[in-house]
């Protein structure tokens, strides 16, 4: 057994760990408090679990290019806390960062993130673990202050960092399939 310890190390335990950092299972989520905002952004309203987030955010990348849109960053504003929300009643907007002048249309809606102070935690890792290192990172900042999650908190994902924004003051919820229509 003891001869075989080397060859495991090298041919399974290296890799495996090397694969996990370069994942970002080792890092942590930076936390800072900044002005944030002013997004302008289209987006396709999604109701049900947050894991099909990804198949809507699909959708819009789809109507923007044909559209001749360039999207920019990723951004989903989540307005139910999934802790305490049916996964049914769960609604979320999925969409891209897009620019002052373009225009999409149907089905296409636009709106805009004005800008706020917020507390953002942002991570480079692969999403399996990002999303999972900033809220935790944020729900340990509510607990702190003893205080509650402020919704909607805004995910953006560029360049591979995942930076997720909550409202230091809680703002009040859209009414559904409200926004600015083009």
């Amino acid at each position: 057994m003891k001869k075989q310890l080397p060859y495991f190390l090298l041919i399974f335990l290296i890799p495996v760990t090397l694969v996990l950092w370069w994942w970002g299972l080792f890092s942590s989520a930076d936390v800072a408090i900044e002005e944030r905002g002013n997004y302008r952004y289209a987006y396709l309203e999604a109701e049900g679990p947050y894991s099909k987030l990804s198949s809507k955010q699909e959708e819009v990348l789809h109507e923007l290019v044909e559209q001749k849109i360039k999207p920019g960053a990723e951004i989903t504003l989540i307005f139910s806390d999934p802790r305490t929300t049916s996964y049914k009643e769960l609604h979320a907007r999925a969409g891209f960062l897009i620019g002052p002048d373009d225009q999409p249309k149907a089905p296409i809606q636009v709106d805009t993130v004005p800008k706020r102070k917020v507390m953002v935690a942002s991570i480079k890792a692969h999403p399996l673990l990002a999303y999972g290192k900033t809220y935790s990172k944020i729900l340990e900042y509510v607990k702190s202050k003893d205080t509650s999650l402020n919704l909607p908190t805004v995910e953006i994902v560029k360049d591979s960092v995942l930076s997720v924004e909550m409202p230091l003051e809680s703002s009040p919820q859209p009414e559904k399939n409200a926004g600015v229509l083009p």
